[in-house]
């Protein structure tokens, strides 16, 4: 009987230890570097308002460092480099990394999807309010000599500019045979030459509220333009999707903008373990509403596209895929 006694007492003593041990993994600090975006960008503000939600809801001790970064395509980079554990990304970039296509020159496996439909992004290409330019189509017809600013390489403001002007039948080159110029430098910088008149034309992406292009609203002043029906079928095949970019998105812009678009989604590296990407995945859901308060771009971020493919375009972290599915957002 002793015997008995003893054997459950430790079986209990036990049973206590592994529950406790238990509760200390769950409680693990998690420690992750996270790919944002260049200093002064809507990313990099993202980024500063997800690590505040984060580090209030995760466990103590838990850090968070903001890495600046060229965005998207330098960050998927980074992430398959192992130098990020966590990044954003936007969807048609990351399906580009897992089929070797574009800026990458091999293909990537270990990119996965934890958030999606963060956001709406739109393709931008506005001209001085002045400008007699109608069109990109403009250029080639007329053998325009335009100076265009765009991004820094590495990033999808730059890359989208080729595309744009590829599916124009254009290229860098026919711009400076023309004698036009392209400049690929930060938003600060393409911001003062297009205010002092340095640039005709910017070409890249925009959101609702970005704070570059609602400068470049008011002073000097810029006009939007459209994309032919020929050129949203041409970026529909590199994993872009017809948007309409609404009237009034910016100061004296009382007309839509015809186009392509994608949101901003968050990936993780894969070697991120399925405890913390259940954690990250978990906090930023839960805490979703206040995030969106913060950013009028968030406005149509909701809890089942934070799940769909479309919005992600790779597959899910198997951490993030047990948050949704006890969540009842995937099966």
């Amino acid at each position: 009987m002793i015997k008995v006694i003893v054997m459950r007492t430790l079986s209990a003593i036990l049973g206590s230890a592994l529950c406790l041990c238990g509760s200390a993994m769950a409680a693990d600090a998690v420690k992750v570097k996270f790919a944002a975006g260049p200093t002064g960008t809507t990313w990099y503000a993202y980024a500063g308002a997800l690590r505040t939600e984060m580090l209030d809801g995760l466990p103590e001790s838990s850090t968070v460092d903001i890495l600046s970064t060229p965005m998207a395509i330098a960050n998927t980079k980074l992430l398959a480099a192992n130098r990020a554990d966590i990044g954003l990304i936007f969807p048609p970039v990351a399906a580009w990394a897992t089929q070797g296509f574009g800026p990458f020159d091999k293909k990537v496996d270990n990119v996965l999807g934890l958030v999606g439909g963060i956001d709406q992004y739109y393709q931008r290409i506005t001209v001085q309010k002045d400008s007699d330019i109608q069109s990109i189509a403009q250029i080639k017809e007329k053998k325009l000599a335009v100076r265009i600013g765009t991004g820094p390489q590495g990033s999808l403001n730059e890359y989208i500019s080729k595309l744009i002007l590829a599916a124009n039948g254009l290229t860098y080159e026919d711009i400076e045979s023309y004698g036009g110029s392209v400049n690929k430098s930060n938003l600060g910088i393409l911001q003062d030459q297009f205010g002092d008149k340095k640039l005709d034309m910017i070409l890249g992406i925009t959101t609702a509220g970005h704070p570059n292009t609602a400068q470049l609203s008011i002073a000097p002043g810029q006009r939007f333009l459209s994309l032919s029906a020929e050129a949203i079928k041409y970026l529909e095949e590199y994993g872009f999707v017809q948007a309409t970019m609404p009237a009034n998105l910016f100061a004296e812009q009382d007309q839509p903008v015809e186009g392509v678009g994608f949101s901003t989604s968050l990936y993780a590296n894969a070697a991120l373990s399925d405890q913390d990407a259940y954690a990250i995945t978990k906090v930023i859901m839960e805490r979703r509403n206040a995030l969106k308060s913060s950013f009028g771009s968030m406005t149509g971020w909701t809890a089942e596209g934070s799940a769909q493919d479309i919005n992600l375009a790779v597959p899910m972290h198997s951490g993030a895929r047990k948050y949704y599915q006890e969540a009842g957002l995937l099966k």
